[in-house]
């Protein structure tokens, strides 16, 4: 069967969680408010991946939250809007099939993190990662992205060399998301590659990405040459993470531009990594008191303790203050005194 997928484009990505009720079964209505937040503002939804806990949902339920989006989008007259849809699973043949399904179910593209079983075998030979990500792209049906984080993949760091090699191998794999130590380097690296073989670029539907998973570190990737981010934060402050998105890619900002991009960029970092290592419990703690979303993660992970909580929150003040001044107002500039 043909897919007729809608193209990624450079932007802001962002990875939504999965509400859960009372029940711990998923909350569709939170899910619908949620998504329809994120993506009316211009960013791509990006589902059933690390922060949308995946690894707690069964076949079947992430099947149905891409169906979901895709309708909902399709309902409210976002036909254009692309689905990224985390597709990552233990083996070869679970991971083809989840993205036979997700194709199946609306998904224009899969995201795909390296399973973290038996990740100590998986590093004895690197042959094996690029072998992987080779049969996957291979077998699936919509175009897929290598997502290297570590701190979820049982610690395992692909280098530039390995990431390059499936590149070249893997004319089914559309893009990168690096949440790793020296993503600035592998990315120069990555760069450099896709610019000096025009093949790559010409063996694809769409020109290959190279996404950030750190909105911290936005400002810099986008000067060296990346295209965007798949960053928790916007699920925050989605407008002052669509106005840093917007000045920085200004053909020829204004010196109070870019004082304002670097305000922005400044406050995002600093939530950043408050945000990082709290995870999905922090996020959802957060959502939770914004918006009403349900606060518990699925069990064995239970919700940030009130004082923990609290805590996170008071890191969180100054960009949510920053939110409050830019809604309704994203054209005035923010600068210190």
């Amino acid at each position: 069967m043909a897919y007729t997928t809608r193209p990624l484009r450079p932007g802001v990505y962002v990875p939504l969680p999965t509400f859960f009720d009372d029940n711990q079964e998923i909350d569709f209505d939170s899910y619908r408010r949620h998504l329809l937040a994120m993506v009316t503002r211009g960013m791509v939804p990006v589902c059933a991946g690390s922060l949308g806990e995946a690894v707690h949902l069964a076949f079947d339920e992430r099947v149905s939250l891409i169906r979901f989006i895709r309708e909902t989008l399709d309902g409210e007259g976002l036909h254009t809007t692309p689905i990224v849809a985390g597709v990552g699973g233990l083996s070869t043949r679970e991971t083809i099939s989840l993205s036979k399904a997700a194709a199946d179910a609306g998904a224009d593209a899969g995201m795909v993190i390296l399973p973290a079983y038996y990740a100590a075998s998986l590093n004895t030979d690197m042959d094996q990662v690029i072998q992987y990500y080779v049969d996957i792209c291979e077998a699936s049906p919509i175009p897929l992205l290598l997502y290297n984080f570590p701190s979820n993949a049982g610690g395992q760091d692909m280098s530039s060399e390995v990431i390059s090699a499936v590149i070249k191998k893997a004319a089914n794999l559309c893009g990168v998301k690096l949440t790793c130590g020296g993503s600035m380097g592998k990315l120069i690296r990555l760069q450099a590659l896709v610019s000096e073989d025009t093949t790559i670029n010409e063996t694809r539907k769409f020109p290959f990405l190279l996404l950030d998973g750190l909105i911290a570190d936005l400002t810099p990737w986008m000067q060296c040459g990346g295209h965007g981010t798949v960053s928790g934060i916007p699920n925050f402050v989605p407008v002052a993470s669509m106005r840093l998105w917007s000045l920085l890619n200004l053909p020829s900002a204004t010196e109070t531009e870019r004082k304002e991009a670097k305000k922005i960029q400044g406050i995002l970092a600093r939530a950043d990594a408050a945000a990082v290592p709290g995870g999905i419990r922090a996020m959802k703690y957060a959502l939770n008191k914004l918006h009403g979303y349900g606060i518990a993660p699925r069990k064995p992970l239970l919700p940030l303790r009130e004082a923990e909580g609290e805590e996170f929150m008071k890191v969180l003040d100054e960009a949510m203050r920053l939110e409050r001044e830019l809604t309704g107002v994203a054209s005035t500039p923010v600068l210190e005194n």
